[in-house]
């Protein structure tokens, strides 16, 4: 399986790997446990998926929901795309779903010449 390297990354910098190609998500016994509050035992689940090469989330008919940009994602599958940001209920802390382990320069700082 050649899995794309992604995370999620929190608001406040924190990075939430996703290792496998099913990845649950919750508040305990998840492959990534997340405890803020509006977040279920067992919320959404995240999959990847190989032949159109995304991320996939589904949530588990929680009662806070789950957020894409801010559109609650219910009875379906949604397909993220590097950039979207979900959230564990309405008034959770946003997660941003990025494709790459490897930190991004966000401005040339200097350039030397040897």
């Amino acid at each position: 399986m050649n899995m794309v390297k992604a995370f999620l990354k929190g608001a406040d910098g924190s990075l939430f790997p996703l290792l496998h190609k099913v990845t649950t998500v919750g508040r305990e016994n998840c492959d990534l446990t997340i405890q803020l509050p509006g977040v279920d035992y067992q919320h959404c689940v995240l999959e990847y998926n190989e032949i159109d090469d995304c991320f996939i989330i589904q949530d588990l008919n929680t009662a806070q929901g789950t957020y894409v940009n801010d559109v609650r994602i219910q009875n379906a599958a949604v397909r993220l795309a590097p950039g979207d940001h979900v959230r564990f209920s309405y008034n959770g802390q946003p997660f941003e779903l990025q494709l790459d382990s490897q930190p991004q320069v966000s401005r040339l700082i200097s350039t030397v010449f040897v």
